[in-house]
C-alpha cells in the first residue's frame, strides 16, 4: 500500500459509512429515479464524495497525493462498486 495507513483506514470507514447510508436510502432512490442505472449513479456520487475527503486528508497533513496514491484510491473505491451493485440487485 502506498497510501498512509491512517488515510487508508479513514477512507475505508468513510466509504463504509456512505455505503450504509445508500442502503438506508434505497426505497427513496428507487422511487425517485425508477429508470436510472442506480448502481453507476450511486457509485459516482460516493466516489466523488470520497475523493473530496481523500484530498482533505492529505491537505490536513500539508501533503499532496502522488500518482501512486491516486491509483491506490481508485483501487479502494473500485472495491465498493460490487457492494453498491448488490444493493440494487435485490
Amino acid at each position: 500500500m502506498v497510501i498512509q495507513k491512517e488515510i487508508q483506514e479513514y477512507m475505508n470507514r468513510h466509504l463504509d459509512l456512505l455505503l450504509a447510508q445508500t442502503k438506508s436510502y434505497v426505497p427513496f432512490i428507487k422511487t425517485a429515479f425508477p429508470s436510472t442505472d442506480l448502481t453507476d449513479a450511486c457509485f459516482n456520487l460516493i466516489v466523488g464524495n470520497a475523493f473530496s475527503v481523500f484530498l482533505g486528508q492529505y491537505a490536513m497533513r500539508i501533503k499532496s497525493p502522488t500518482e501512486e496514491d491516486l491509483i491506490e484510491f481508485g483501487k479502494i473505491a473500485s472495491q465498493y462498486r460490487e457492494k453498491i451493485s448488490e444493493i440494487f440487485s435485490k
